[in-house]
């Protein structure tokens, strides 16, 4: 399997809202860089402390609907580039999300070891923030 497949697998599995499947290719000590500005920013060691900080909130707290969909995967040998737009609808407001997507895969073997998020925080934000009080 070829790290591009991977990684598309990976999505591909998001998307059925399969988690196992689509975090069957990290390391279980991977180091996941969750875009800082969010409110689940930061640097999360190990699987189980990804799928508590960063995985369970999505749906749980945030997210009525959420959608991660890559529209290009770029090969660079150990890392592969995706570049996409998460989607969705709030919880709380109602409102839309609509926000542009890097993330950088880094490999070692047929692993994903290490996994960093560069995301629209403000849009994300914007989605989930309450109204101003008039």
């Amino acid at each position: 399997m070829t790290r591009l497949s991977i990684v598309r697998s990976s999505y591909d599995a998001f998307a059925k809202r399969d988690l196992d499947g689509a975090l069957a290719s990290f390391s279980l000590d991977v180091v996941w860089h969750q875009a800082q500005g969010l409110p689940h920013g930061g640097i999360y060691h190990g699987i189980e402390a990804v799928r508590a900080a960063v995985f369970d909130p999505l749906a749980r707290e945030w997210w009525s609907e959420f959608n991660a969909t890559p529209e290009e995967l770029i090969d660079g040998g150990d890392h592969v580039v995706a570049l996409g737009r998460y989607t969705g609808q709030a919880r709380q407001t109602g409102r839309s999300l609509d926000v542009p997507f890097a993330h950088v895969w880094t490999f070692d073997g047929e692993k994903v070891v290490r996994f960093v998020q560069f995301v629209d925080t403000a849009g994300w934000n914007a989605a989930l923030a309450p109204p101003l009080d008039s």
